[in-house]
């Protein structure tokens, strides 16, 4: 997360940089996610990013679900059932990520085991 987010908003939110105003998390752009997924509802923004959370990671697109409002927020069914989706559809490496701890649900296409971050 950046630094400017609180975990619920963003301090910077009127000044923010061009590439904060274009980026959009997966439930903008999945038309599929629930409202209730909605990341200031669900508690967890799922993203697709470009490396992966673990340092030892193997490199390369996946998707990252992170908890901004505390671990319980993956024992969501809309959570839950995200991660799921992302799981099944198997082409990308999906993380969960809270904190400092980042596991990895499914190594998609790659041969990647689960690392801490």
């Amino acid at each position: 997360m950046c630094n400017h987010s609180t975990g619920v908003t963003c301090t910077i939110y009127p000044e923010r940089p061009d590439a904060c105003a274009r980026w959009y998390c997966l439930w903008r752009r999945i038309g599929a996610l629930p409202d209730e997924l909605r990341p200031d509802r669900s508690g967890v923004i799922f993203a697709l990013e470009k490396s992966s959370p673990a340092a030892a990671a193997r490199e390369g697109a996946c998707i990252v679900g992170r908890a901004v409002d505390g671990e319980q927020a993956f024992e969501r069914w809309e959570a839950t059932e995200a991660f799921a989706m992302f799981v099944r559809e198997g082409s990308l490496p999906v993380w969960r990520v809270s904190g400092d701890t980042a596991i990895l649900l499914n190594p998609g296409n790659q041969d990647v085991p689960q690392r801490p971050c």
